[in-house]
């Protein structure tokens, strides 16, 4: 009997039978077509979760490039793993060289000398162009399969030799007491037996500090006759092979009383002797290395050889395209099975609700207990792999573990986001499909359109399902919005002006080069790579016979002797070129073409990179200009409208505008060409000593969007001892944090020479919150 509705009874719709399902089956084969369609659901529903992770995740460079920023494997590999005395004899297995031929803490130079040859900004770009390859390779975008990493061409004899002495000659630098007072004038008497000692020391391997009491020697007032047997005495047995730019750089050390300047260069000197040898013996080896060839040294790595894994690559490959071609169809299929698993059960609402919930819901469950499984599984056989391959030390084992966790996470993550929406709305259909009350507002909301409500829930049934289906086959790979922007993820959504980028004073300045009182160790090409993202240069026309005599009038007698030596040296190529010079052309130059081709390629290979060029201009905006358009870089230039916001660096990067080139004299036109003393303010730089140090405004006026902190001794002869005390990590960070305090905005531009003593990039890491444990 049916119950009277006025007395909240059931109404007679609720029990009624629906003549549109298919009567003509028996309930027995209704059920057994509803659970074959289910089947038919899940398989498909599986097969599209699999071949949507596969081309959204596991074929996108980017799951692996957040794997391994996310647990910091390229700092890691220095940190961690080749600080690890058990991979000492596995790195002397990958190079080649005999580390006890080189010197007695050999390791820790050879791995201070990766660093420099490959630090991880740009191990970073060459694991990321390797993924990207390696992805479009398997996806089908190209046909070529790139094996190698990109790192190898890196480790040539010459370019390890030359980083090892840099890691080497910085590593005694670093060691000094740095609680020793800078002292304007020295005072300490030349011992030249203390001093023939240590460098004696340096040429048999045995790096230590450079002694108190030679960092306090004064040299001042040296004959030329006594100069010419001091570079002697320092270079030693290098002294018949040192160049003359070499022996002109210790000799102008000494000019200008600074003997630590000295010393180092002439540390340089010898070990490059040393070193040079022990690495030229390792040239074969380092040719036929495999540990730097992606392909091979990921077979290596678990026991497999190259070819069988690109075997396995290659079957992947396969079975990745089809899964990609067939997303459609399985989705087709998913649609139709649902809809058809709904009809069968549509002798009554409640009947074809829960058919579709309960396919809805098992289907999503189970899926996403096999990805659970299969994951688990993967990543053990891959450890066991790994294992048995015998490659692993503890912090290796450590690395890898990280890794695999992001991995597997971060596949589970998509997976779990693609499966989440059918496992609530099959829920919410069992919810419906088993209460009462919700069955009634049902058929209560369906009411007015009783008479099509089987064409309304198949409609709604087919948007609920084909909407997300549609979305998830034509969205774009989420995590292209994940992507680095200046080597940090945190930082791409911030406005330039609130980011701190290291920067390098008067960069151009290279001992490399041979300049005559030098300001870095590392070209352009290098302190880029190394991760200075800002770059103060000069600019200059070649020196005229008034500005020379100028100049060189203003120098001691021992200084102004090496000057006039080092005009002779320093020939530029072209009469009317421009140049990159300080004070004067005669003491050093660089080409500025050049190194604004360096610029170029960086920004090429590096497309997540922002640099800042600010130039100290003594040439024309119209020579600017044309050097600047010449080397390609007009169509990568940011041009700020003033009164506008300044943009994020995902902005820059995505409009591929990621230089910004201010100038300190002239200013637009070109448009491009900013005065940088519009939008920037500075601290003063002529502190002689530490204690001098202040945050007080300089040039430009105060609250502007960039502030400047200029953070080095200045002198004649800038040395790498004042930098190593200034540039610690604890010191400049203090200051940048005090002058942020003072100033209101922290150091955008954090300048210093020397860039490779102290820890300039983790104080720059600090400042934007992404400090990564530096210490």
């Amino acid at each position: 009997m049916v119950k009277n509705t006025a007395q909240g009874e059931t109404p007679a719709y609720l029990q009624e039978e629906n003549p549109v399902g298919p009567d003509w089956l028996s309930p027995g084969w209704r059920k057994f077509f509803t659970v074959l369609l289910g089947i038919v659901f899940f398989l498909s529903f599986l097969a599209f979760t699999l071949g949507l992770a596969v081309r959204r995740d596991i074929l996108s460079p980017t799951l692996y490039s957040e794997a391994l920023a996310e647990n910091n494997i390229y700092e890691r590999v220095y940190t961690d793993l080749l600080a690890d005395p058990a991979v000492q004899d596995q790195v002397a297995e990958i190079t080649g060289i005999d580390i006890d031929l080189i010197v007695g803490e050999a390791y820790a130079q050879v791995v201070s000398a990766l660093y420099l040859i490959l630090p991880p900004a740009r191990m970073q770009a060459a694991t990321e162009q390797f993924f990207t390859s390696l992805t479009s390779y398997l996806s089908g975008e190209t046909e070529q399969l790139e094996e190698n990493l990109g790192l190898g061409a890196a480790l040539t004899p010459e370019v390890l030799a030359d980083h090892v002495v840099k890691a080497a000659t910085a590593a005694a630098v670093e060691a000094i007491d740095k609680t020793t007072p800078i002292v304007e004038r020295r005072a300490e008497k030349l011992v030249e037996e203390e001093l023939v000692a240590y460098m004696d020391q340096i040429s048999q391997g045995r790096l230590g500090p450079i002694p108190n009491r030679l960092l306090r020697t004064t040299v001042a007032g040296l004959s030329l006759a006594a100069s010419e047997q001091l570079v002697d005495l320092l270079l030693g047995p290098a002294a018949e092979t040192a160049s003359d730019q070499t022996r002109l750089q210790i000799e102008a050390a000494l000019a200008a009383d600074d003997l630590p300047s000295a010393i180092s260069f002439a540390t340089t000197a010898r070990l490059q002797l040393r070193v040079s040898d022990a690495i030229t013996r390792a040239e074969p080896r380092l040719a036929e290395t495999q540990a730097l060839i992606g392909i091979s040294g990921a077979a290596q790595a678990i026991g497999e050889t190259r070819d069988s894994l690109v075997a396995g690559l290659n079957t992947v490959r396969g079975y990745a395209g089809i899964l990609q071609a067939a997303l459609i169809p399985l989705a087709i299929i998913m649609l139709v099975s649902l809809l058809l698993i709904g009809w069968l059960n549509s002798n009554s609402l409640r009947s074809a609700l829960r058919a579709v919930g309960w396919t809805l819901f098992a289907s999503s469950g189970v899926v996403l207990l096999v990805w659970l499984i299969a994951g688990f599984f993967l990543r053990s056989t891959l450890q066991s792999k790994l294992a048995a391959a015998q490659v692993g030390t503890a912090s290796l084992d450590s690395m890898i573990d990280d890794v695999l966790g992001s991995l597997a996470r971060g596949v589970w993550e998509s997976v779990w986001g693609i499966a989440l929406f059918w496992l609530i709305l099959g829920l919410i259909s069992l919810a419906f499909g088993y209460s009462e009350k919700l069955l009634a507002f049902l058929y209560r909301l369906l009411a007015p359109v009783w008479e099509y409500k089987w064409r309304v829930l198949a409609g709604l049934l087919g948007l609920f399902v084909l909407v997300p289906l549609v979305w998830n086959l034509f969205t774009a790979d989420s995590r292209a919005a994940n992507q680095p922007c200046n080597g940090h993820v945190e930082l791409c959504d911030r406005p330039i002006n609130e980011v701190a980028y290291a920067t390098s004073h008067n960069s151009m300045s290279i001992a490399e080069y041979g300049w005559v009182w030098p300001m870095h160790d590392g070209t352009i090409s290098e302190q880029l790579e190394a991760g200075v993202r800002a770059l103060l240069i000069d600019t200059h026309y070649l020196d005229n016979e008034e500005a020379r005599e100028e100049q060189i009038a203003s120098l001691s007698g021992p200084e102004e002797r090496v000057a006039r030596r080092a005009i002779n040296i320093f020939v530029p190529p072209d009469q009317d070129g421009t140049y990159m010079c300080h004070q004067l052309c005669g003491f050093g130059f660089t080409v500025l073409d050049d190194s604004l081709g360096e610029i170029k390629t960086f920004l090429n290979e590096n497309p997540r990179e922002v640099l800042f060029i600010v130039i100290q201009d003594e040439i024309s905006s119209e020579d600017t200009e044309q050097a600047i358009e010449q080397a390609g870089l007009v169509p990568t230039i940011y041009s700020h409208q003033e009164g506008e916001p300044w943009p994020t660096l995902r902005e820059l990067i995505d409009r591929n505008q990621r230089l910004i080139v201010m100038a300190e004299n002239e200013g637009p036109p070109p448009e491009w060409y900013t005065n940088v003393w519009n939008s920037t303010e500075e601290t003063p730089y002529t502190f002689v000593v530490p204690e001098q140090f202040n945050c007080e405004p300089n040039r430009g006026d105060t609250g502007k969007p960039f502030f400047l902190l200029n953070h080095w001794i200045q002198r004649g002869s800038p040395n790498r001892v004042d930098a190593a005390i200034v540039n610690e990590y604890d010191f400049l960070l203090d200051r940048a944090e005090q002058c942020a305090e003072e100033r209101g905005q922290i150091p955008n531009f954090v300048a210093v020479n020397w860039y490779g003593q102290g820890d300039l990039f983790g104080v720059v890491d600090t400042l934007n919150g992404v400090d990564q444990g530096t210490e």
